[in-house]
């Protein structure tokens, strides 16, 4: 392979890499779980300068579904909690106090977030945007393999038959290689939406289960003082 076509398949790969990587991370702040790349956008204002969130605070991730942010310094809380909101409004907040570990030491705060739930209509949101986003992934996809294979016609004209060949074959592994990643990252969040789907439907089937009736609690009353209000 000649060292243009070299270089070409080199920024062809790059460039269908990098819809992949944005539909990624597109999907990434679709948040069902906490994703940490949910939070890269996040920036935060301190007296007038921008900071990257990770810069201002500590995050933790207790589990799949919420993260804990621990302000460096106390003093930003509320900048933090602003610059999460302007991303992330649909995140479930909760203020929560750390006691001093010595005595006579003052308490901090910190902020728990957790995913919203996914009901009905977020999944339906959710699966609609995810989709949305794959198709213009793929369109791009589509629209730099056809610039690529209209720049090559020029160029093909000088190769030989067995090198044009090649050079074809492995610019489409590439294209296909790319679309199938596209459509894997696709159903994996598709199938990460029915997971919280299945998850909020079992929470709330828990919460609102009707208890078992009292067998004592229904029998019927032989007072005749009661009786007689009836009649």
């Amino acid at each position: 392979m000649n060292n243009y076509i070299s270089f070409e398949t080199i920024d062809f790969a790059k460039k269908l890499k990098g819809y992949n990587m944005l539909f990624n991370y597109r999907m990434s702040n679709l948040c069902v779980k906490a994703e940490p790349t949910a939070l890269m956008p996040v920036t935060v204002f301190v007296a007038g300068t921008e900071y990257n969130l990770e810069e201002v605070a500590n995050i933790l991730k207790p589990d799949d579904f919420s993260f804990d942010v621990y302000p460096k310094n106390q003093n930003n809380l509320q900048d933090i909690i602003s610059g999460i909101f302007d991303v992330h409004p649909e995140f479930k907040m909760e203020l929560k106090t750390d006691k001093a570990e010595n005595e006579g030491g003052a308490d901090t705060q910190h902020v728990f977030y957790t995913m919203p739930p996914v009901d009905k209509d977020r999944r339906k949101l959710l699966n609609e945007t995810t989709k949305t986003f794959h198709k213009e992934c793929k369109v791009n996809l589509d629209i730099t393999y056809a610039e690529l294979q209209a720049r090559l016609v020029e160029p093909y004209t000088q190769m030989s038959p067995q090198d044009v060949d090649e050079a074809r074959k492995g610019f489409k592994k590439v294209y296909d290689k790319a679309r199938e990643e596209c459509d894997k990252m696709l159903q994996l969040k598709l199938n990460e939406i029915e997971e919280g789907y299945q998850r909020y439907l079992t929470e709330y089937n828990d919460r609102y289960a009707e208890p078992e009736t009292d067998d004592h609690e229904m029998e019927v009353s032989e007072d005749p003082e009661i009786d007689a209000l009836f009649k």
